[in-house]
């Protein structure tokens, strides 16, 4: 404030005002733009040696640098929370993803109001904020709220994309600023989500320079590629036709000699044996072997087409003579995913809910991967060959799940484009560095809110110096019971199995010295037990310090959260509300009643629905009957038609459901009352979709039923829908 105090007369002529606070941005600022890239390996992008073509990405790389030493949490909402505040994963209370709370300091699964965000600083230092993309840092995703960590709740002024975890490449969720809106086109009229994400990226930009075109700007673009579903234009897939027949094992030996080639990692870096769970590909069965290599060429084609358009933005840079003007730091969030499971599939719900799908039913699919038809995931060895040269994947704290490409671009400081820096650098030192290039501190309090100190290292002295000592010696990680420290060149780690009952001291702690051994190779802990000690015991110190314990690698239970039961009445044109946050459907008994209006003419259409395509359930009317749908997992409908036709006029149009064992009960239909038609049916057990949720009136994105298409809107009179469910 300038102290200002105005004079006040009687009017203007004999008052004296102050003069508009306009806060200004640093003098010569540039502006910044982070690309997030989602479940990426360290050795799938070109220019880090992997054998996908990303020429745009490479392009940043061939004018900025490379760091070959930069890790992350190993899952993406604690990446992002790391990435967006420069404070560790837990210390802010996204200590595992989202959507898995479990009610202690480091698992609140709200972030922080002690940690302003990278946005709510530069808002407040005259930049404008837009972000555009994948969000997952929100424990709320309905219309209901609260909104204030949303993104335009945490500094940034404009918001298009996704708030949870992962979406339909097709068909997605989205949201402007916290209203859900539909896709602006369907894929039938050639839409992808990640051209659309880019579109409004530029649109953003495009309008706040047209205003003010002397104002700096960050820009956070957070692609939903490369997480599942893995969904690309059908010429990027066929770019691949063939390409990875050789199998992974011959991919992570060429990925290797070529990352050695070009100096991206040590050239003495071996790679290690193949993961525990993975086979040799020679010993594939030939239907194995054609299914996971198609995947694969799916996955490729799909980092490829998320390249193009990522040229597509930086073209548009260059066209505003921007480009140089920019810093622009691009990162993937953690490491290569297995969580499509051995055989991959064409349905990754089927994953969400348990259930495996044999490598004969993907086959039957295999033409339509990455298509509008699946919600496909590559098998697990396509992982392993990602994360090459590394150990195991995303949500382990081997270098597999935290050791990931990322790129810095900024001509006006960088004056050896293409070069490799190899420092130790973590996702929660880049807040820290952006800052210290733009002459920013972060504030000491904050809305009201003290505010924690910045607990990453600003690296940003190797910009210019490739030498530079950054004086960062230490960096814990924890994620799901698996635990890791890497302190001066040391890394000790832990794997832990999923789902292992709590039991944490049975796991067996490694010891590697990561300046000799970049691969994890060789595990020293017999030879070195003192320093191995060392390091679990400075692991512990961190993890009291930043609220890590206590530890809990709990997944179904917190991914479950207490059952919603009660009564519930929705009107046309309520937003839609998705999962975990419905009345309970999956294992309790309910009813649902719509009060209708239907003219003499006739009516038909969707009158209540969750879920979609993969799994959910829908009670519509068609050919004068009323009909429910279960849709088990896309892999089988339970329909049950009344036995007589819906009268014209008001009527009540209801739906029973009678709970007779786990997930399975008896729907039954009723028209004003009067029972027409029932049949035993099976729901899945845990999720029916992340996106597709409970809607009034129409079933918007994909379809529940094989019976209509979306989205089958009701054309009579839907007074109201009330969904009763008991507890």
């Amino acid at each position: 404030m300038s102290g200002c105090e105005p004079v006040i007369g009687v009017s203007y002529r004999d008052s004296t005002p102050c003069p508009s606070e306009v806060v200004q941005p640093p003098k010569g600022a540039p502006n910044v733009v982070f690309i997030v890239l989602d479940d990426v390996g360290f050795g799938q992008i070109g220019c880090f040696g992997g054998p996908i073509e990303t020429p745009n990405i490479d392009r940043l790389a061939a004018g900025g640098l490379r760091y070959n030493n930069f890790h992350t949490t190993a899952m993406c909402s604690p990446t992002r929370a790391c990435l967006l505040t420069g404070r560790n994963h837990h210390s802010v209370g996204i200590g595992a993803v989202i959507d898995l709370p479990a009610g202690y300091p480091g698992y609140s699964m709200t972030l922080s109001k002690s940690a302003a965000t990278l946005p709510e600083i530069l808002v407040g230092n005259g930049f404008n904020t837009f972000a555009v993309g994948k969000w997952h840092l929100s424990e709320h995703f309905n219309a209901r709220g609260p909104f204030d960590n949303w993104p335009t709740g945490r500094g940034f002024e404009k918001y298009y994309g996704f708030i949870g975890s992962e979406t339909n490449q097709w068909y997605p969720d989205l949201v402007i600023g916290t209203t859900r809106v539909d896709p602006p086109k369907t894929p039938e009229e050639g839409y992808h989500i990640s051209e659309d994400l880019v579109d409004h990226a530029v649109g953003f930009i495009n309008s706040q320079q047209a205003a003010e075109p002397d104002d700096p700007y960050f820009m956070y673009l957070s692609f939903g590629a490369c997480h599942a579903p893995h969904h690309a234009p059908q010429e990027y897939i066929e770019m691949y036709e063939g390409k990875f027949d050789q199998g992974w094992d011959v991919v992570r030996n060429e990925t290797l000699a070529r990352q050695r080639a070009m100096g991206i990692v040590p050239e003495d870096t071996e790679l290690p044996e193949r993961n525990p769970d993975i086979p040799a590909w020679e010993d594939l069965s030939g239907d194995e072997q054609r299914v996971f290599a198609k995947e694969q060429e799916v996955y490729a084609g799909f980092l490829t087409h998320t390249d193009a358009q990522i040229g597509r933005f930086l073209d548009h840079l260059e066209e505003m003579d921007q480009l140089n003007d920019t810093m622009i730091i691009l990162i993937s969030d953690n490491g290569a995913s297995r969580e499509g499971g051995f055989n991959g599939t064409s349905n990754n719900y089927l994953y969400f809910n348990r259930i495996n799908e044999n490598v004969t039913a993907i086959l039957s699919h295999i033409d339509e991967l990455g298509g509008t038809e699946t919600w496909n995931h590559y098998a697990t060895g396509w992982a392993m060959a990602g994360n090459t040269p590394f150990k195991r994947y995303k949500q382990n704290t081997h270098e597999g799940g935290i050791h990931d490409p990322m790129i810095i671009y900024y001509p006006a400081l960088i004056e050896d484009g293409g070069g490799i820096r190899e420092q130790y650098t973590h996702a929660v030192d880049i807040v820290p560095t952006v800052l210290e290039v733009l002459g920013l501190s972060a504030p000491e309090v904050y809305n009201g809110h003290s505010q924690k100190p910045i607990e990453g290292v600003s690296f940003a002295e190797t910009l210019t110096d490739p030498n530079a000592d950054t004086g960062k010696y230490i960096q814990y990680y924890e994620m799901l019971g698996n635990r890791a420290l890497w302190y001066r060149g040391w890394k000790a780690t832990a794997y832990h199995p999923p789902e292992s009952g709590g039991d944490f001291m049975n796991d067996t702690w490694e010891l590697y010295n990561t300046d000799e051994d970049f691969s994890e190779v060789h595990d020293l802990a017999s030879l070195y037990p003192k320093k191995l000690q060392e390091l679990i015991d400075l692991w512990f110190f961190e993890a009291g310090k930043y609220n890590v314990l206590p530890l809990d690698d709990r997944q179904k239970a917190r991914f479950q959260p207490a059952p919603k039961t009660g009564v519930f009445t929705y009107y046309p044109g309520t937003e839609k509300i998705v999962e975990p946050e419905l009345p309970d459907t999956l294992n309790h008994s309910y009813k649902i009643t719509a009060s209708v209006d239907i003219p003499e003419s006739g009516a038909e259409g969707v009158l209540f629905s969750i879920g979609g395509r993969f799994g959910g359930l829908s009670l519509f009317v068609m050919d004068g009957h009323l009909v429910c749908d279960y849709n088990f997992v896309g892999e089988r409908h339970y329909i049950v038609r009344s036995t007589s036709e819906v009268p014209a006029g008001r009527s009540a149009l209801s739906m029973a459901f009678d709970l007779t064992g786990s997930h399975r009960g008896v729907c039954t239909l009723y028209i004003d009352g009067q029972a027409r038609g029932s049949a035993e049916v099976m729901i899945q057990p845990y999720r029916y979709s992340f996106e597709e949720g409970l809607e009034i009136g129409k079933d918007p994105q994909t379809p529940v039923s094989k019976n209509y298409e979306s989205p089958f809107e009701f054309n009579g009179t839907l007074e109201k829908v009330v969904m009763e469910v008991e507890g």
